[in-house]
């Protein structure tokens, strides 16, 4: 296990890298996708109806498949991988492939038909001003997506367990991209239903772009099903559990999605376009550390190495308060300059770049939250504790449900963002509690000295903000290319006057980014 451990340790700098890289083309193809949308369609009950057309099937399968594969699956996979148990990995991978794909394709099936009652609900909650038959015509286009994106994270949990961590990551990327390009050439003639049809096409290539190196794995397909065979009963027996703990965020997007549809059009789309500029941080790094730690902390748990557990999960910690909480004081200072940026043109008028940004203040507040929760959820996952995160996410649905009624009379569409922002606090407090209590001190002062570091620097670095933009904002909205420009060399120079705060406090983060920098700088 220690050599398991150094070595993981030793490609954790590079594969983080990548997959950083990986990561980032995704989200600013998913931005340009949104940038896409908005231009052409603007926020509005159209686009209400694409957003809830996409959520259903998305939300089935980060509820159903991402959460159970990274979950429950890689832990499985990994063991048997370690003890070299071939016979029994293949009889696990092709019962657990055979039977999501039958599942799905039923579950896709029956939302299939339902379409119409599905459509005429959210109508009646958006007081009947949303297209029903846009809906039914675009949630039947891309539902059966559910089916090959399931696959395609099943595929990504297989090669994860192998290391390999770019291709997966670049998955998305390859999605957005076919969706732009489709909406280009068919939204004069098909309108937003182009947008259904490039989604259904880029799912199919989301799985076909990691068929190749699965490979690497010591598999061959077969349509078989052994739902007696120990791994198949152990991984869905943690079904539900997970399925609950893990997408609760998902879970209390759809809540806060309910709410928004009863404001008025746009502001499902608004709230969506909100979450994922604030996911863009969110995702290039906490996603990042978290898809590489998580391998290596399940090894580690596979071979009670509490020692080592304790150390990984000290770093994830570390490192995502290290990319969050700047990142959280920039979106929240700069939150109007940079939706209009990305989104006000043609169809998106300045209102809705006022919309968009209040609602990005607080649903910025949570990075840090959501970041945590991310690793703190995976080390229970890995311990094969599904007992406590279910009931804490249950938890958190009823408090997220109650702060949206409250909230949202105060402050509106905000609120509702505030809300998930909450709650996700609420939870990371109760899960490190818990955590502490099982593990032992892993290593709290060492966490808390760090995190004076990150908020004192973050600090420095808001003042800088602040008070240079507001001085620069007179010259920046004379048109598009200074906005651009200014907005650019302001973000600069906050990464800048971060990371040189950071420094000069002696922070082990910075090491870990300039050995991560050595590393890349060998191997090119």
């Amino acid at each position: 296990m220690d050599e398991d451990y150094l070595l993981s340790r030793k490609r954790i700098f590079n594969a983080t890298f990548l997959v950083v890289l990986a990561i980032l083309l995704s989200k600013i193809s998913g931005l340009v996708r949104d940038q896409i949308m908005t231009g052409y369609f603007g926020i509005t009950y159209d686009t209400d109806a694409f957003t809830w057309a996409y959520f259903i099937p998305n939300l089935f399968m980060v509820l159903f498949a991402e959460s159970l594969i990274i979950a429950a699956f890689i832990p499985i996979y990994s063991a048997y991988l370690k003890r070299n148990q071939k016979d029994d990995l293949k009889i696990f991978v092709n019962s657990v492939v055979n039977i999501m794909a039958l599942v799905f394709l039923i579950i896709s099936t029956i939302i299939f038909i339902l379409s119409p009652e599905i459509g005429a609900l959210l109508s009646k909650i958006a007081n009947g001003q949303m297209d029903v038959y846009k809906f039914v015509v675009m949630n039947r286009i891309m539902i059966f997506s559910l089916v090959l994106l399931s696959l395609s994270s099943l595929a990504t949990g297989i090669l994860n367990s192998h290391n390999i961590f770019t291709i997966p990551s670049l998955a998305p990327f390859v999605l957005n991209v076919i969706t732009v390009i489709f909406v280009v050439l068919l939204f004069q003639h098909l309108g937003i239903y182009s947008m259904a049809i490039g989604t259904m096409v880029g799912s199919l290539m989301h799985l076909v772009v990691k068929l190749p190196q699965l490979k690497t794995s010591p598999l061959k397909y077969g349509f078989a099903i052994n739902f007696k065979h120990k791994g198949v009963r152990e991984i869905f027996s943690l079904m539900l559990p997970i399925l609950l703990s893990l997408g609760a965020v998902q879970l209390n997007n759809g809540v806060d999605n309910f709410f928004a549809l009863n404001l008025g059009g746009g502001n499902t789309t608004a709230l969506t376009l909100s979450w994922r500029v604030a996911n863009l941080p969110l995702g290039v790094f906490s996603v990042a550390i978290v898809t590489v730690l998580y391998p290596l902390i399940s090894r580690q748990v596979a071979g009670d190495d509490i020692k080592g557990i304790k150390e990984s999960f000290s770093l994830g910690v570390r490192e995502i308060g290290y990319m969050m909480i700047p990142a959280t004081a920039g979106l929240v200072i700069l939150s109007y300059p940079i939706i209009k940026v990305l989104f006000e043109r043609y169809n998106f008028n300045p209102g809705d770049t006022k919309k968009v940004a209040y609602i990005l203040i607080f649903h910025s507040l949570g990075l840090i939250f959501f970041g945590l929760l991310m690793i703190l959820n995976r080390i229970f996952y890995a311990f094969k504790n599904v007992k406590t995160p279910l009931k804490i996410a249950s938890f958190s649905i009823i408090v997220n449900l109650i702060l949206d009624w409250i909230l949202i009379k105060f402050m509106g569409v905000g609120g509702l963002a505030l809300s998930t922002s909450l709650v996700a606090l609420c939870n990371v407090v109760i899960l490190v509690v818990i955590l502490r209590k099982k593990i032992g001190n892993f290593g709290g002062r060492r966490i808390f000295v760090s995190y004076g570091k990150i908020f004192a620097s973050a600090a420095i670095m808001s003042i800088v903000l602040y008070f240079s933009w507001k001085w620069l904002e007179n010259f920046a909205y004379q048109g598009l290319w200074p906005l651009i420009l200014l907005l650019f060399l302001e973000i600069v120079a906050g990464v800048g006057i971060y990371i040189v705060c950071t420094i000069l406090f002696k922070m082990e983060e910075v090491k870990f980014a300039v050995g991560l920098f050595k590393k890349l700088k060998k191997n090119t």
